[in-house]
């Protein structure tokens, strides 16, 4: 699904306005999607009544909530509008305001009566923010935050048209002050803060409304930032065929652990056998063979040389090396170890193999310190750092990176020509020579843990392994990995769940993605 920045869909408003439909017919369209949605969501309550209270700014966000309120009546509920920001500005807001007027809708004055307004969003059943829609930015001025505060307080269910008033559409931050809605209602199209945190935990659940905007409409924008649902990631899978064998699905090879991190191993080799890989084969250090070998029933073994350290030691290079031709892709780095030793391992195999790398954990620990390793690759490379190991890997501090992960992604991988995961709240995937930037929408806390990433990096190497493009790899394996962990939260909890939870119930979770 496409994620709209404020000046995608004003350019995507602006075509339809010239070529489609006018903009006082858009927001007619708008504000009876809204309230369609709306009385969609309150008959499924029980027992809630017909009293709703519409809070309008200025703009043509206010302009869709005088449609809304006007929709509603007609509908047989009792509506009242709260002009929270004084009359309205635009041309097509001021019309609909004089509609709602000449339906004797009754209209409360904040600035003039504030009293009465906050008592009238307190009583109220359904409390619908329309104040300020996808161009607010800066902060909500004492009185607004008051008033916005009152109605996220109150005991009515809560609709948001568009994006919470106080949120700022193009990111995922928002204004400490801004509305927590049960519902919002994104007009036309997802925007970016419909699913990036925290704006996206203030947004409820989200509903999109169609309102007549021609699919060519959206063509004159480049879809800058997208996301997946359950059903685009299945469609990305290819049905598993009844004469198929294991070598149907690809042979990964997990160049993985030392002797003291022998967890990380075991976390991607079984996420990658329940990918649906056919074959896994697990490369270590010999010292570690009992604890994985024990754990990996499945897996084939590749017991290596080491160092007196129990990480791989540089004699190890060659035997990968030499079976590198049996495998179609290869993960790398999860519990391996910063040494000598271990940069020639990677570097060999970067330098060597001709399908797709992995580099994880201690793999990019090792980029880090001569980013130049990675132009001397012969395959294609995904890295999968968490912030910490991006900030080695760029040389930025966290809190910068983490204050636009997406614009940060996008300019390491212009710059190094490499695919890359960048893991956290709303993991980013990014590939060389694309434009569109993944924003991923599920997963939850309970992953932040140590082992997560080594659980994503199996599962993706098992796509990639089965045929999946580097792309469709990262982004299926992204999703996938929060859509489980979704589920065993359910089951659990976050705070108990751990890794190894995730991979069990993959189990399960991947007939989701069957066909």
């Amino acid at each position: 699904m496409r994620l709209l920045n404020s000046d995608e869909m004003k350019q995507v408003e602006q075509y339809t306005a010239k070529y489609g439909l006018s903009y006082q017919r858009m927001m007619e369209n708008a504000g009876a999607a809204c309230a369609r949605n709306i009385r969609n969501e309150i008959e499924k309550e029980k027992n809630i009544k017909r009293n709703v209270a519409v809070v309008c700014g200025k703009g043509n966000n206010g302009g869709d909530g005088f449609v809304v309120a006007r929709k509603l009546v007609e509908n047989g509920y009792n509506v009242c509008v709260i002009m929270a920001c004084g009359y309205p500005t635009s041309q097509e807001a001021t019309y609909m305001y004089k509609l709602v007027i000449d339906m004797a809708i009754p209209v409360i004055w904040y600035d003039a009566d504030r009293s009465k307004a906050i008592q009238t969003v307190k009583n109220a059943d359904v409390i619908v923010d329309a104040i300020f829609g996808f161009s607010f930015y800066g902060n909500i001025s004492a009185d607004l935050k008051y008033l916005i505060g009152e109605m996220s307080e109150a005991r009515g269910l809560k609709f948001a048209v568009d994006v919470p008033s106080g949120v700022y559409c193009d990111s995922g931050y928002n204004d400490p002050g801004c509305f927590k809605a049960d519902f919002t209602i994104a007009i036309s199209s997802l925007k970016p803060a419909h699913i990036m945190h925290p704006a996206s935990e203030c947004c409820g659940d989200i509903i999109i409304a169609n309102i007549g905007i021609p699919e060519d409409s959206y063509k004159l924008v480049q879809d800058s930032l997208y996301t997946h649902n359950i059903v685009e990631v299945r469609n990305l899978f290819k049905a598993r065929s009844s004469v198929s064998h294991k070598g149907t699905f690809g042979h990964l090879l997990c160049i993985c652990g030392s002797r003291n991190m022998v967890g990380a191993p075991v976390l991607a080799g079984s996420a990658a056998l329940r990918s649906g890989a056919g074959l896994v084969t697990m490369a270590f250090p010999e010292s570690a063979y009992l604890p994985i070998a024990s754990k990996l029933t499945e897996a084939l073994m590749m017991p290596l040389p080491e160092t007196a350290e129990g990480t791989l030691s540089a004699a190890a290079a060659d035997k990968i090396l030499a079976s590198l031709e049996k495998f179609s892709a290869i993960v790398i780095g999860c519990g391996m170890g910063v040494n000598e030793d271990t940069k020639k391992v990677l570097e060999t195999v970067l330098k060597n193999a001709k399908v797709p790398v992995i580099v994880d954990a201690d793999g990019i620990n090792i980029i880090a310190e001569n980013i130049d390793i990675i132009k001397e690759a012969t395959c294609d490379v995904i890295l999968t750092p968490h912030p910490g190991e991006m900030s080695r890997l760029c040389g930025k501090r966290v809190e910068l990176i983490e204050s636009d992960r997406v614009a940060c992604a996008r300019n390491f991988v212009a710059q190094h020509q490499v695919c890359l995961v960048l893991k956290g709240s709303n993991t980013v995937a990014v590939a060389p020579g694309s434009a569109k930037v993944y924003v991923n929408a599920s997963g939850n806390s309970g992953l932040a843990k140590g082992g997560s990433g080594d659980v994503l990096a199996g599962l993706m190497g098992g796509l990639l392994a089965q045929g999946f493009s580097c792309v469709n790899a990262m982004t299926a394996a992204v999703y996938i990995h929060g859509h489980t962990a979704d589920i065993v939260a359910e089951k659990y909890s976050k705070t108990g769940m751990l890794p190894s939870d995730v991979v069990a119930e993959l189990a399960y979770s991947m007939g989701d993605f069957e066909k």
